[in-house]
């Protein structure tokens, strides 16, 4: 019997009645099999020590069956919710919620939305959660429903610090959020400490799921850099700026660049928090702001893009700065070891790759791979 009875359905741990040791060999040799030509570079895959209830953020849908409602996860390549009550790779606090979730919705008869009527007022409930400290987001059709305070003052006997918040989402497709989020109460941020930074995010920020491994990866790509105290540092798709707040109490100067307007703003925000005033913030796609960038003396360059990978037009620009180190963090290889040709192809060689067992239990893979500059 599978440690996990909705494994099969959801696809968040397809690989739970493996052995992590072997999971962890397997993504290794995967990550061999992709940069073929560097294989003996590739180190082992890192892992946690505890690969279970890493994840600090859920999306759970709200349905109905047969006069019930039904909170959980899209079952995988459909849009049929999973009903569930708890998951292994969540900590207690999951489990928690979804009860105080049930409790609220029968208390207040909160229908859920149905999506071929386009009835009924929750969608998603949108939630963080570290230390203990809960972020969330109710996502409905209207604010039209009541309980809120209810709810909010229930949950506050179960965390530590509560931040809720709401957002309308009408749209017919499966975007969780829509939009601005709106505050409704207790603290306006979520706030806690990764890698000595003082961190503040609202609801629409990006972070990392599994904050062990983050740490482990922002810590090994800022020694992969080899930041020097007159080094500056070009940091790509920064998101809110915690990579840029740790490279700037070495650097001489960081230069940030994101596209999301509000990401930038936060990362402001976050490095006014950290009293740290070395790093100039540039909003707008790195393909159309990198290029106006002016970098003198020593620089490294830092990327953390999307999926998609790298713009040719960014490789460009980054090969004409000749950073003497590029530090590629990716969460897909594919196109990772495709843009990697092409800096190879600038005067760069790969030095380092490594590895990372971000989401224990999935398919998935992320990697930091070093290419310093050939002289």
């Amino acid at each position: 019997m599978s440690k996990c009875k909705w494994s099969s359905r959801c696809g968040g741990c397809v690989k739970i009645d493996r052995n992590i040791n072997g999971e962890l060999a397997e993504k290794t040799e995967y990550i061999k099999d992709v940069f073929s030509n560097q294989k003996d570079l590739v180190d082992n895959c890192i892992g946690s020590y505890y690969p279970y209830k890493y994840r600090n953020k859920v999306h759970l849908a709200f349905g109905e069956l047969k006069g019930k409602t039904i909170i959980g996860f899209f079952e995988e390549g459909s849009t049929r919710i999973i009903d569930v009550d708890s998951c292994m790779l969540f900590g207690d606090w999951l489990t928690t919620l979804i009860a105080t979730l049930r409790e609220y919705i029968s208390r207040f008869k909160i229908r859920p939305y149905d999506k071929i009527t386009g009835m009924g007022i929750i969608r998603y409930v949108h939630a963080r959660c570290i230390d203990n400290k809960l972020q969330l987001t109710l996502v409905a059709t209207t604010e039209n429903f009541g309980g809120r305070d209810w709810l909010y003052n229930k949950l506050k006997t179960q965390y530590s610090d509560v931040s809720l918040y709401i957002n309308i989402n009408r749209r017919t497709d499966r975007a969780v959020l829509d939009r601005k989020c709106k505050y409704v109460a207790g603290s306006k941020y979520l706030n806690f400490d990764m890698c000595g930074v003082k961190v503040s995010i609202s609801p629409e920020s990006f972070l990392q799921v599994n904050i062990p491994i983050a740490e482990k990866m922002y810590k090994e790509a800022i020694a992969m850099l080899d930041i020097k105290s007159d080094t500056t540092v070009v940091d790509l798709y920064s998101g809110i700026g915690i990579t840029s707040i740790m490279m700037s109490r070495t650097a001489r100067q960081v230069v940030s660049i994101e596209e999301s307007v509000s990401a930038v703003s936060n990362a402001k925000a976050m490095a006014r928090l950290n009293g740290v005033h070395n790093i100039i913030h540039l909003a707008g796609k790195c393909e159309d702001v990198v290029s106006k960038v002016e970098v003198v003396g020593d620089r490294v360059v830092f990327v953390d893009p999307a999926r998609a990978g790298l713009e040719p037009s960014v490789i460009d620009t980054i090969l004409s700065l000749k950073p003497r180190n590029i530090v590629y963090m990716s969460c897909n290889p594919e196109t990772c070891v495709r843009d990697v040709k092409l800096l190879e192809g600038g005067a760069y060689q790969v030095s380092s790759i490594k590895p990372y067992n971000m989401f224990a239990f999935a398919d998935h893979v992320e990697i930091l791979c070093k290419l310093t500059r050939i002289d």
